[in-house]
Parts: structure tokens; C-alpha cells; sequence
């Protein structure tokens, strides 16, 4: 005997768990189909198969049996019970309708079987939400009072790594099967770093979103539609977290019925608002930057920095007066952006030249830090200073809590705390081999316009601790046009901290084991974006086959934290959190009212614990 879920199109019928009757000696293949084709034949349709989760050696797989009506005329029933478990298997664009059953199946002494599938295993994904964390249904759960444990079992927290690794490898196929001479464009790397407030995110027809730079700076003006992506003004009653247009015949709800999916677990994203707002150490200026006008407009943001008198306008002797306030502000847009153009990497800025504010104790001071300080804060194992917050910063470096650096140090901060927080076994390993930690930032793209501000982590590191050598893998179009055409600039940024910038693509053109002075101890990426860009793939994949190298990445939002922290199986699921170093101001996003702030939440893929 083996045991299916049904899930009914209509959510007022429970799941339902239904019996197939088998010769045990002999129940060898998959009996589902046979069992459902009274069903098929009744309903004039064809049975298709999805699968959720494939088989592994020793892992039964999931999958999901629906049927496709033979007629244009038969009505169509969204499922969204169903729908919500392929997405929390990482199928975010699959879109179920009708009745759907799952079952599992796997091998069984080299034979194919049908094993067991429980309610309890599916249930949660199903009703509740396909951000299958604790604290995710936890909260969800207390809302309904139910009494429901809120775990999953591990192989569907894994699914969506199985899914996207196995998407990578056919794309990577289908792209070897028809590669030729000629070059294309690749749309989705034409944004800047910003468009990740957009592209990070899937839409509702479960497409990646891009735009242009162009049509960005447009687009973040106003809200638009979630569905139709037009002027709208109407937020949706469930979440508060999308934008709806026509709210009188609420056509577009209509047709979006996939957000149904996501309402609830959204809710719970919104409703961590005023967390992820809260700075109670700063005096107050950050205030302005939290407010509703910011959701959709880089308007409020642009007047705070001209107040501060930090966005040069004028020029000296005929060059535009440069801080680093103008390219965080507008982005890098491929190197093409007039703030980048201004970008000299072999001119090295001072802090108190580059953060521009004026004001003495608004600037930290570029002085080294001694473990054998008496700083008013913890050291680890390593001589690291332990930093959890802003508050912990600031104290450390003698900065008024009135000073906003906080918007430019959010980079070199959360760069520190991926290093100090995550990297305990790296920095082990690395000293007793006796050479320097060795770090890999993909991603890179406005940071180079502020590369000096990052000096930062060799204050906070004492000498007597480790070296460090970071590699910054930036574009071939994004590296400095004024590198008389070399791939690869180096920098002392202190005496025990060097940056070189490296020129090519991760995986590709660039080795990480052989193009380097070594393999890397550690791979971080800022506001990265995981599922946004195909050029992430390599990355992500090179993590996959060496579980011994940890990647920690941030992201703007909640929604794209959890689905790239997926990527990485069920230990980087679960360890998607707040980042103690976000910056302190609210983004816009065109089409969402999601809380957005640049390297807001973090996650790492094979974090390293001490046996």
C-alpha cells in the first residue's frame, strides 16, 4: 500500500491523503498514473508530471500529477495550494490548475518504488507559505492559532538547490549546443547594481525582472502594478507589500492569482518594517530617511545629501570636485554613469576628503586598532574586534551618533562583520598555514568608487592578527578605463591589507583556483542578487563543489534573501537574517512595497563549524 496527497483546486477542501493499493512483492514502477486514470479518462485530459524534487541516490524524489484538459472550453481552477509548494521547492514560475496529487518515488535495491508521502511533510508549504522557515510559519501559525508543527523535512528545505543546480546545468548545455562566434548582449547584466531592488525578485509570472538604467530611474518614481506593471496607486489589502491598478474591477488581482501564494508570507516581510528601521543609537537624522516618500522615490535621499553639502556640484581648475557620496547615490550603470566616469583608482582619497561631511567627529579617525586596547568592546579567538551593531561601531571609532556615515560605511561594516562573523575556521585555517586570509568579492561594481573607504577593515583587524588579500572580480567593461590595459591593479589599502582588482568573469574567464595566489577561504557578495544574474551561476556552483570555502552575500529584501539563501540548501535557508549593518534608509522599488534597504539581509552558503 502507498499513500498520495491530494491538494483540490478549491482551498475550502482539506488536503487529503489517499491510498493506493498495491501487490507488495511486486510494487516496483510508479503506480500513480494507473491509479489516477479513471481520472484522466472522466476529465477527457492528459496526466502530467512534474517533478518537484528529482531522485537522488538516496533520496526519493517529489512529484506532482495534474491534468490538462483536452478542451479549450473547460474551465480553469487556479490551484494555489500546489502552486505554493512548487515554489517552495524553488519552481517559482510553475503555475498549477485543478486538482494535483503528489507522491514520492525513489529506488529500492537498484528498482523503481513508490514511497510514502506524509500529510505532515507538505502540509505547511501547501496552506501556509513556501518560506518553509520556523520563524516564518511560526508567525504565520500564531495568526491562524493553530496548533501545527511548523519544521519540514529536510529534503524539501532542499529542493530548491537540487532545482536550480539542475536548471544551471541544462542552461549551461543548451548554451554550449548552440554557442557560436557572435557575440550577444546580456540583458540582464546591462543594470547597475541598483537594479537588484528589481531583478532580485521574480515576478508574478515568475519571470526574472530587468530594466534598463533608463527606464529604472523612470520607474522608481511611481508605483506600478504588480501584474500589468502600470501606473498604480492601490496596495493589496492582504500584505501591503504590491501595488494593484483598476482596484474597482480588480482585474489584475484577478489575473495575478499567484500572489495569493505569497499574500500571507508577505504580510509577515511588511510587518518587519519597523525592525528593520530601527537604529535607536543614531540621534534622529535617519528618520527622514525610513519615511513612506522613500518607498518609491530616490527624491528624499538626493535633498537629505545636498543638505549635507555632499553632493559637489561645482568644479576645480576644470575637474568635477569627487567624493564618494555621488556614485553611491547613482549607481555605476556598467561604468557609464557621470559619476563613475569621474572614478580615478589610482587616486587614493583620505576619509575626511572622501566622506566630505565638514564636521570633525563625524569622520572616524584612520588609526589602527590594538587588541590590547581597553575599546569598551569584546575581542574573539583572532583578536577581532566582536561588532554586532552600529552602536558597537561608532563607540569603537569615537564617531557622534549625529554623523550619517553609517549610509557610505554600510559596505566596509558589513564586508568586516561577513569576515569576523562567519569567518572563525577560515582565518584558523589560514594562520596555520601561515599566509593571508584570502577573500573573493564578486560583484563588484560602485565600490569601486570608494575603494580607500575600505581601509576601514585593516584599522578594525590588529596587524598581529592576519593579512588579509581581497580580490575584487569586477566586469571586463566595469574595470577602470585608465588601467592602460592591464587586468589586474593591486593596492596597499594598510600593511597588512592588500586589494587587488581583477578584471573577468568568476568561473569563466577567471579560475578561482588557478588565477588567484590560491583557492579562496572566503567568497562575498554585496547586494548580490544570487537568482537576478546568470553570471552568478558559476559562483554558486563552484560553492557547491567546495563545501570547505564559505559564501556570505546580502540582499535588499526579505523575498530575494530567502529564495537566493536557498540556493545554498536548508543551513543557508535558515540562516538568513537581519544584517546589523544595513544601511540606515529605506529604497524604493518600483513594483513592491517590500522593505528594501541595500545590504539588508544576509545569509551564508557552507558556513564552517569547529568538530
Amino acid at each position: 500500500m502507498v499513500h498520495i496527497v491530494k491538494i483540490p483546486w478549491d482551498d475550502a477542501i482539506p488536503l487529503a491523503v489517499e491510498e493506493i493499493r498495491t501487490d507488495d512483492d511486486n510494487n516496483f514502477g510508479d503506480v500513480v498514473p494507473s491509479h489516477l486514470q479513471s481520472r484522466v479518462e472522466e476529465q477527457k485530459a492528459v496526466l502530467v508530471e512534474t517533478a518537484l524534487c528529482r531522485i537522488t541516490n538516496d533520496v526519493p524524489g517529489l512529484y506532482a500529477y495534474s491534468f490538462s484538459c483536452l478542451s479549450p472550453s473547460a474551465p480553469i481552477h487556479p490551484n494555489i495550494r500546489a502552486t505554493r509548494l512548487a515554489m517552495a521547492c524553488g519552481l517559482h514560475s510553475q503555475r498549477f490548475t485543478g486538482d494535483v496529487y503528489i507522491g514520492r518515488r525513489g529506488y529500492c535495491d537498484t528498482k523503481l518504488r513508490n514511497f510514502d508521502l506524509c500529510l505532515s511533510h507538505v502540509q505547511n508549504a501547501c496552506i501556509y507559505s513556501p518560506d518553509i522557515r520556523a520563524e516564518t510559519l511560526a508567525a504565520l501559525l500564531s495568526v491562524d492559532g493553530d496548533n501545527v508543527d511548523a519544521s519540514s523535512p529536510e529534503w524539501l528545505e532542499n529542493a530548491a538547490q537540487m532545482n536550480y543546480h539542475d536548471g544551471a546545468n541544462l542552461a549551461a548545455l543548451a548554451n554550449a549546443m548552440t554557442r557560436t562566434d557572435t557575440v550577444v548582449d546580456d540583458k540582464e547584466e546591462d543594470c547597475d547594481d541598483e537594479s537588484a531592488t528589481v531583478s532580485s525578485s521574480c515576478s508574478e509570472d515568475g519571470d526574472e525582472i530587468t530594466s534598463s538604467n533608463q527606464e529604472q530611474k523612470a520607474l522608481t518614481q511611481i508605483p506600478l502594478c504588480w501584474h500589468c506593471r502600470g501606473p498604480a496607486s492601490t496596495l493589496c489589502e492582504g500584505c501591503g507589500a504590491v501595488y494593484f491598478c483598476d482596484p474597482s474591477s480588480r482585474r489584475c488581482q484577478v489575473n495575478a492569482w499567484s500572489h495569493q501564494c505569497l499574500c500571507a508570507t508577505w504580510k509577515v516581510y511588511v510587518d518587519h518594517r519597523n525592525d528593520l528601521s530601527s537604529f535607536p543609537y543614531f540621534s534622529g537624522w535617519q528618520i527622514t530617511l525610513l519615511q513612506e516618500d522613500c518607498f518609491t522615490s530616490e527624491r528624499v535621499y538626493e535633498s537629505y545629501l545636498v543638505s549635507l553639502g555632499v553632493l559637489p556640484s561645482q568644479e576645480q581648475n576644470g575637474t568635477p570636485k569627487r567624493n564618494w557620496w555621488t556614485t553611491e547615490l547613482h549607481g555605476w550603470c556598467g561604468g557609464c554613469s557621470a559619476s563613475a566616469k569621474d572614478v580615478d583608482i589610482f587616486q587614493r582619497v583620505s576619509y575626511v576628503d572622501g566622506f566630505a561631511l565638514g564636521v570633525e567627529d563625524w569622520v572616524p579617525q584612520e588609526s589602527y586598532l590594538n587588541a590590547s586596547d581597553d575599546v569598551g568592546v569584546k575581542f574573539d579567538e583572532h583578536s577581532l574586534p566582536m561588532l554586532n551593531s552600529w552602536e558597537d561601531w561608532y563607540r569603537l571609532r569615537q564617531i557622534s551618533s549625529s554623523s550619517p556615515i553609517a549610509l557610505l560605511a554600510t559596505f566596509p561594516l558589513t564586508l568586516y562583520y561577513c569576515l569576523q562573523h562567519y569567518g572563525n575556521i577560515p582565518i584558523t585555517v589560514a594562520k596555520m598555514m601561515e599566509r593571508p586570509l584570502r577573500i573573493h568579492v564578486v560583484g563588484i561594481e560602485k565600490e569601486l568608487n570608494f575603494v580607500d573607504m575600505f581601509r576601514e577593515i585593516g584599522y578594525l583587524i590588529p596587524k598581529e592578527s592576519v593579512n588579509v588579500d581581497m580580490y575584487w572580480i569586477v566586469r571586463d567593461d566595469m574595470f577602470p578605463k585608465n588601467s592602460k590595459g592591464e587586468k589586474k591593479l593591486t593596492l596597499q589599502l594598510t600593511s597588512h591589507v592588500k586589494l587587488s582588482i581583477v578584471a573577468g568573469t568568476y568561473g569563466d574567464s577567471l579560475d578561482p583556483d588557478f588565477d588567484f595566489a590560491g583557492p579562496p577561504d572566503m567568497i562575498v557578495g554585496l547586494n548580490a542578487g544570487l537568482y537576478a544574474y546568470s553570471s552568478w551561476r558559476d559562483v554558486i556552483a563552484y560553492l557547491y563543489t567546495h563545501p570547505n570555502v564559505t559564501g556570505v552575500f546580502t540582499d535588499y529584501n526579505e523575498h530575494s534573501g530567502l529564495n537566493c539563501a536557498s540556493l545554498g540548501g536548508s543551513k543557508a535557508r535558515k540562516s538568513l537574517k537581519m544584517n546589523p549593518f544595513r544601511q540606515p534608509r529605506a529604497m524604493p522599488v518600483y513594483c513592491m512595497n517590500l522593505p528594501q534597504f541595500s545590504n539588508g539581509f544576509i545569509y551564508v552558503f557552507n558556513e564552517q563549524e569547529l568538530e
